[in-house]
This record gives structure tokens, C-alpha cells and sequence, in this order.
């Protein structure tokens, strides 16, 4: 029983290796990842190493954070929700007719 267990185990090991293997020569990623995915799948990844073509990564820089920009204008609104306010001026239009409205 030990000896099935160790030889799935294995097996389970290998096809994930070759798997990853594939995965990262068809996207081009290098790294000891790549390494190692490669010997832990030996034999079958000189295969994949002959038959997959190189692939290319393409770094796409994330956008700019706004996180200051947020921040200022939070703090911004804060400190004019605290300061006292000048009252508000009411200004009354007069109608055509030269009377205000009514209130």
C-alpha cells in the first residue's frame, strides 16, 4: 500500500510539474518556478521545452492610485464642514409684475 501511495503521489507531482511547465514557457514567465517545474517534470518537459514556442509577458503598469488626491479632498471637506459658515444671503428677485414672492 505504501509503495502505491508513493508511486501517485509521484505521479500526481510529475503531471503538475509538466503542467505548470507548459503553462509558464506558452506565457513566457522565467524564474526558479519555471526551473523547477521543469526538472520535477523530467522527462516529459524536454518535450514540451522543444514543442511549446516561447511566449512573451506583457507588463501592464496599474494605474496611478488617487489614495492622496482622496485623502486631500476629504480632509478638504472636513475642515469646511467644521468652520463656522457666513450666513447664507437671501436674494429676492422681483417678478415682472414688481411683486417678491411670497415666503
Amino acid at each position: 500500500m505504501q509503495s502505491f501511495l508513493e508511486w501517485a503521489v509521484g505521479a500526481i507531482v510529475w503531471a503538475t510539474a509538466n503542467a505548470v511547465y507548459f503553462d509558464l514557457r506558452r506565457k513566457g514567465v522565467r524564474g526558479f518556478g519555471r526551473f523547477a517545474a521543469f526538472w520535477a517534470g523530467n522527462p516529459a518537459t524536454w518535450i514540451t521545452f522543444f514543442a511549446v514556442k516561447e511566449g512573451r509577458v506583457e507588463h501592464v503598469e496599474p494605474p496611478p492610485d488617487d489614495d492622496e488626491r482622496l485623502l486631500r479632498e476629504v480632509r478638504i471637506d472636513r475642515e469646511l464642514r467644521t468652520q463656522e459658515l457666513p450666513p447664507m444671503i437671501e436674494v429676492r428677485q422681483k417678478r415682472a409684475g414688481g411683486e417678491e414672492p411670497a415666503s
